[in-house]
């Protein structure tokens, strides 16, 4: 059985600052275009983290393969992922979209069981399971319109984004072991071809929106930027099967950060709580079976 626990303590750690993260991003995003956001965080990811990456990288580190796969990584994650993100954060609100990643997970441990050769044990399935559920309860929401809100489909297109890049990190941080430099490379390259979509989308996904909101979202690129590091330092050190339901566990202090920052914004319902209720028990079933 492999030992996980550093890994596991590097999944925790990235899902409370990644529910942090999102629930911080709301106000700022009310002012600003969800692409000029998703541009600046990739600006930041690269000054931050190539400086520390320099800083701190080892002779022999480096690879052709490992920059491939954080190339790759940064067209799906850190442009048109990164983009979906922000899109569903500015539609379904924090608690739904960190809830609706837990789906990450399905598609993460197909990938490590068919091309990484990991085995989950029962208890990781089981506890997958469990994640769902949760995902269930807290997607629903009463409305006339049906029994998904609108937007939810921006969740799961930032699942599915989330569930790939997991996969892509464990290959390039193998042949690349530089947690910081690996994701400044990945963010220089998605930088232009995010930017690229200004062409094609409505203007005002690139807005500015004053220097409040500049400031408050390059604040939150820099927080942003340590969390892909903790996120390499969790793939680097545990199984991609094991962390990524760790990761996408983010709903449990989400609710916490909403009910504290987002008072009258974001309505926190019943059902959200049993949905995150129904996730932590699947993560402690995860961490059993690691």
């Amino acid at each position: 059985m492999t030992d996980n626990t550093a890994g596991i303590t590097w999944a925790l750690i990235a899902a409370i600052v990644l529910a942090f993260q999102g629930v911080a991003s709301v106000r700022p995003l009310q002012k600003m275009g969800v692409l000029a956001a998703a541009l600046l965080t990739n600006v930041v990811n690269v000054v931050v983290l190539g400086v520390l990456g320099f800083f701190f990288y080892e002779e022999g580190q480096a690879s052709l393969e490992g920059m491939a796969w954080f190339a790759l990584l940064g067209i799906t994650a850190y442009s048109f992922g990164r983009f979906v993100y922000y899109k569903a954060l500015f539609t379904i609100g924090p608690p739904r979209l960190t809830t609706l990643s837990t789906t990450a997970p399905l598609l993460s441990i197909l990938l490590a069981i068919l091309f990484l050769a990991e085995r989950p044990g029962p208890a990781v399935f089981t506890g997958t399971a469990l994640v769902i559920s949760g995902v269930i309860l807290v997607s629903y929401e009463p409305s006339e319109e049906g029994w998904f809100q609108k937007g939810m489909l921006w969740g799961f297109a930032s699942a599915l984004s989330l569930g790939v890049s997991m996969f892509i990190r464990k290959k390039g941080i193998v042949a690349f072991p530089n947690p910081m430099l690996t994701v400044a490379w990945a963010n220089l390259i998605g930088a232009p071809v995010l930017y690229s979509l200004k062409l094609i989308v409505p203007p005002h996904l690139f807005r500015w929106g004053g220097r409040s909101a500049v400031v408050a979202i390059a604040l939150l690129g820099i927080l942003n930027a340590a969390n892909q590091v903790f996120m390499n330092m969790a793939v680097k050190t545990g199984d991609v099967s094991v962390i990524t339901p760790i990761i996408t566990s983010s709903p449990i202090f989400s609710l916490l950060f909403t009910a504290i920052l987002l008072r009258g914004i974001e309505r926190v319902r019943p059902a959200m709580v049993f949905g995150v209720a129904f996730t932590v028990g699947g993560m402690i079933l995860i961490v059993i079976g690691r």
